[in-house]
């Protein structure tokens, strides 16, 4: 079996930029990565030379085999490839207006959360005060009252709870660090694991496995499974697998309770307010209000 073609130089430069210059984290820098060796290895002339219709064929020939979410994800990917490029001069500038705009209309599907019902169950299913039980709750409500993402969860430390003050620090997404203000009954969740975590002098992260040796979540992945296995537990069949359904059903309650849009957006460290208006179409009493009558055929 032939050995790994060796990465392109620029692709392994592409890296480091994200790193650095986007705070991308690991999985982000491995996607962009695939996408941006695909696109050289098909092309293979120096990019210098790249012209729009090949990059634009080399797309649609990705696209015609993927679905929705992968063209939406390979769009990103060889758009912010392209841009890099022209920015250290190996490319003509613009070339990322060669990749097409995928056609998915802004806010045309409903969010995908659970019911306050639902909500409910969940909690309820990590009742008990065994040491995986108590991690699981305190799991959930931080995803279901804070809206964090499951990446968030999995590097959350120690350090990051302060407890004086009752706030919470949390780096996400292009390692923007925010403080959140922590919750009773979160913090009691929290406190309550803690008082039989495993101990283990080789790092601060928060939440640990529960099989020997009890080592930390890697990835948000880990903790998506964990939410899986909760939702199994508690018989719901969730609109959208892993832990983003808590994300959106966090959003969903907080408009519930007349917090206005802004305020949400900053709790969910949104970059616009367009993605948390996302959110403003789950309360449907609310739009019953506002709606018009339709008006009588005449």
């Amino acid at each position: 079996m032939g050995a790994a073609p060796a990465e392109p130089q620029l692709v392994a430069d592409f890296k480091t930029w994200l790193r650095k210059h986007r705070g991308a984290s690991d999985a982000t820098v491995r996607l962009y990565a695939r996408d941006a060796a695909g696109l050289m290895m098909e092309l293979r002339s120096d990019p210098a030379g790249w012209r729009p219709n090949d990059v634009r064929s080399y797309f649609l020939e990705r696209a015609s085999n993927s679905g929705s979410g992968t063209i939406e994800k390979i769009t990103t990917s060889l758009r912010a490839f392209l841009r890099y490029l022209a920015v250290a001069g190996r490319c003509q500038a613009g070339l990322e207006g060669a990749v097409p705009a995928y056609a998915h209309w802004q806010l045309a599907d409903m969010p995908r959360y659970l019911s306050t019902e639902q909500v409910d169950r969940l909690i309820a299913a990590c009742d008990g005060d065994a040491g995986a039980r108590r991690r699981d709750r305190a799991i959930v409500l931080l995803l279901v009252r804070l809206g964090l993402r499951a990446g968030d969860v999995a590097q959350l430390r120690l350090t990051d709870i302060e407890w004086q003050t009752g706030s919470l620090r949390v780096c996400g997404k292009s390692r923007y660090e925010v403080r959140l203000p922590l919750p009773q009954d979160v913090g009691d969740a929290i406190a309550a694991y803690l008082e039989c975590r495993p101990s283990t002098r080789r790092n601060d992260v928060l939440f640990l496995r529960t099989i020997a040796p009890c080592r930390p979540f890697r990835r948000g992945d880990g903790i998506s499974s964990v939410v899986k296995r909760i939702m199994k537990r508690a018989d719901i069949v969730p609109p959208v697998k892993g832990a983003h359904a808590l994300r959106h059903t966090a959003a969903t309650e907080m408009l519930r309770h007349g917090v206005p849009l802004d305020k949400i957006g900053l709790v969910l460290r949104h970059r616009g307010i367009d993605t948390t208006a996302y959110y403003a179409k789950a309360d449907v009493a609310l739009l019953k209000q506002v709606a018009q009558p339709w008006p009588e055929a005449l």
